[in-house]
């Protein structure tokens, strides 16, 4: 029962690692070259931490359906809503991350016309950032909420499926209500619930494989 171990320790990795993303990730462009160069490593640093995470997710996640079994469709239709905006926070990564700092910096030494075309690109880019991180959270909420339902027949725990409830509901009222970008608070707040039930899902995995490992 060793996967069992591996894919629970990446989900609680993947935990720890979006949960840094977080808190390093910055709050806003400031108006000097220095510190947007500045702001623009932490960026760098903060989205390649996102996509780690979410890969680090992906993959803990994918063992949890194969211990839940891939028999189930709750389970095949869990992953495939969960591993479908992964690829899009990729992308919301990579613009919020990369590509925003660039334009930013470019626009202090640009004429006024190209300015206002490079602020509205920045504000595009965030824009569809957002989007893409608001379906993420909503579709893996979703996800959550599927395997928790498994996991209350599967394996008998109550707690995790309260959580998976709490997470799905948090998703859904981000989403549908809020003004159109993500504030860092509001991301920091959504990433602890779910990181808290992904924690709750490897340990499970983790208890189970030693007491198996016990019983041999």
């Amino acid at each position: 029962m060793r996967q069992e171990k591996t894919y629970g320790l990446a989900l609680i990795g993947s935990s720890l690692v979006l949960l840094v993303m977080s808190v390093t990730h910055p709050s806003h462009l400031p108006p000097t070259r220095e510190a947007l160069e500045q702001v623009g490593l932490v960026a760098a640093i903060a989205h390649s931490l996102a996509i780690l995470g979410v890969w680090l997710a992906l993959w803990g996640l994918a063992g949890l359906s194969r211990f839940l079994g891939f028999e189930r469709p709750l389970v095949v239709g869990a992953l495939i809503a969960y591993a479908l905006p992964a690829a899009g926070i990729t992308v919301a990564a990579a613009l919020d991350g990369f590509v925003v700092p660039q334009l930013a910096l470019q626009a202090l030494d640009a004429d006024d016309a190209t300015r206002s075309t490079l602020h509205w690109l920045i504000g595009l880019c965030v824009l569809a950032a957002s989007s893409l991180t608001r379906i993420y959270l909503l579709l893996g909420a979703v996800a959550i909420a599927m395997w928790s339902w498994v996991i209350r027949t599967r394996a008998g725990s109550r707690g995790l499926p309260v959580l998976g409830a709490l997470v799905a509901l948090a998703a859904v009222g981000t989403t549908f209500g809020g003004p159109a970008y993500i504030s860092v608070h509001v991301l920091l707040l959504l990433v602890l619930i779910q990181s808290s039930w992904m924690v709750w899902a490897g340990l499970l995995m983790i208890r189970r494989a030693n007491k198996d490992d016990s019983a041999v």
